[in-house]
């Protein structure tokens, strides 16, 4: 269609890794007309590729510009023009991680005896390396999270890197066998005796030995 530089405008689907590290893309531009406004001469612009290198730390919605590769034309005054190309970043969805700007939030199960007496977890992170282990403290409760420092994203254009924070969710057993059960079960029984009050259980045992000394008496008299 009509005449002029034209910008065009794409939409670039890039991963969270891609979003750390910085990537490459390439990018087709297709096949474009273009019409001379004074001459009425009409120009094909053949389909093609455009290299782009996309910097760390491009935020989902974000607009960048690369400037002179558009669609190119002759104005008006006879000078050449060319138009921009503006790519829309889309983040693609990652179901290990939540963003919360430069910062990264993943979840960790635990089991519970993992949660009660502590130890180690797997928590996946973008590094080459992949997966850590994570330390957990004992007794933990579900929403706890920690800090790796540095593991997060790179702000863009800066040399700022974010978190990653861990948040600990405890998931409570299922088809346990009756060996669980029952270990289970003692436990609740050891949970209800701890939690009556020991001054009070003194006093008990203390008026229940009175009472045995009393009827004895009794009896003996």
């Amino acid at each position: 269609g009509g005449g002029g530089a034209r910008d065009i405008q794409t939409t670039v689907r890039v991963t969270l890794s891609e979003v750390k590290n910085g990537t490459a893309k390439r990018i087709v531009i297709p096949e474009t007309q273009t019409v001379d406004r004074r001459t009425g001469v009409r120009t094909t612009h053949a389909k093609r590729d455009v290299d782009v290198d996309l910097p760390a730390g491009v935020e989902d919605g974000q607009r960048l510009r690369v400037p002179g590769e558009g669609v190119s034309s002759t104005g008006n005054d006879g000078r050449q023009r060319k138009g921009s190309l503006y790519i829309n970043v889309e983040l693609a969805e990652d179901v290990r991680f939540a963003r919360v700007g430069n910062d990264l939030v993943t979840r960790v199960d635990l089991s519970f005896t993992e949660a009660a007496l502590g130890g180690t977890a797997s928590a996946p992170t973008l590094d080459e390396s992949g997966d850590v282990q994570v330390k957990v403290r004992p007794a933990t409760q579900t929403g706890d999270q920690l800090r790796l420092r540095g593991r997060g994203l790179p702000e863009l254009g800066t040399r700022r890197v974010g978190d990653l924070f861990v948040k600990f969710r405890v998931v409570t057993p299922k088809n346990m066998s009756d060996r669980q059960k029952q270990l289970l079960v003692e436990f609740a029984n050891e949970e209800v005796v701890k939690s009556l009050p020991k001054a009070d259980g003194a006093k008990s045992e203390s008026s229940s030995k009175d009472t045995a000394e009393s009827k004895e008496t009794e009896d003996t008299a």
